[in-house]
Formats: structure tokens, sequence, C-alpha cells
């Protein structure tokens, strides 16, 4: 795959949009996406509880129930925006922090990387949300978890990749 040309068709706030034109074997074609800095998701746990977040989602045009989760700052480490999003959505700061996994959330048409982690040992802390998020925070046990992915309950992917590693990988828990 070669690079002809690269070109920016929006810088907005949070991401920008681009189009490539690309060439691969004699054929010439373009292909338009999202740059964004990357983004975190926490799974915040405490032995018994999952913490979630219901937030509005614009695009989706209704709230979703989501794991934490964030944009990774300029210079900022995924572990430092793991810690710093956990504290302002759910108010805590985890005594142990594990990378779980790590994923491009829609290749198809977004470069965004995302970074999965467990965050156990909470400490509660000062909530302290962005002023343009409005954020309810859901406590669920493990089982009403499960049920609830299950039943559909919930829709955003990020959240959706975390609870199944989770309940999976850490918690041998079997969906039934």
């Amino acid at each position: 795959m070669k690079l002809l040309k690269h070109e920016l068709i929006y810088r907005g706030k949070i991401f920008d949009l681009v189009r490539d034109t690309l060439e691969h074997e004699n054929h010439v074609f373009t292909r338009e996406y999202v740059t964004y800095p990357g983004a975190v998701t926490i799974i915040p746990f405490d032995g018994k509880y999952i913490y979630f977040v219901r937030q509005y989602r614009h695009p989706a045009e209704k709230e979703l129930l989501e794991l934490p989760a964030g944009k990774l700052e300029q210079d900022e480490s995924p572990e430092e925006c793991a810690k710093r999003e956990l504290q302002e959505e759910v108010g805590f700061i985890p005594g142990k922090l594990t990378l779980l996994a790590r994923f491009y959330t829609v290749p198809g048409y977004s470069k965004e990387f995302m970074y999965l982690y467990l965050a156990e040992d909470l400490r509660k802390s000062k909530l302290s949300p962005d002023k343009d998020e409005f954020l309810q925070t859901v406590k669920l046990s493990v089982e009403e978890t499960a049920n609830l992915l299950k039943s559909g309950g919930i829709e955003d992917a990020k959240t959706i990749i975390g609870i199944f590693y989770l309940l999976s990988f850490r918690l041998s828990y079997r969906l039934t």
C-alpha cells in the first residue's frame, strides 16, 4: 500500500477527519477516516460490584450505560489517563490498575486505539466530572451486570468488551 496524498478535511475539538489517497497494484482509491488521540476504558471493580456511568450520548440520541472512559490528553500515558478518568467520572482512585487489553474501536473509519484497564482496591475520592459531562454513577453486582448484558441492556461496544473480558477471563463467570 502506497500513500499518495494525505489531506485534512476537518479539524474539530475532539477529532479530525482526513482523506488519504492510496495506491495498491496500480489501483488508486481514497479512504476517509477519523483521527483521535486514543482512549481508555476502566472497569472499576471492588470484588463484588462494578461501577458504571449513565450518560446521554448525542449520536445515539439516548442515555447509555457505560464503563468510565476518556480521551488521552497530549503527552499523557494510558495509565495516567485511566486514573484521571476514574476519579473524574466515578470518584475513585485505584490501588491496583491492570492493563487487560488493547484494541482498535472501529478500524473501518477511525484510528482510535483503546486501552482497557481493571481498577481494583478502590479508594473513594472527590468526584470531579468535566463541565460538559452529566453523569450518573451506577453500581451493579456481577450477576446484575451479566443479566443486563444478556438482555441487551448494555449497548456500548467498549463496555460490552470490558464486561465480557472481566466475566470470562478474570472471574470465570458462566453466562447461562
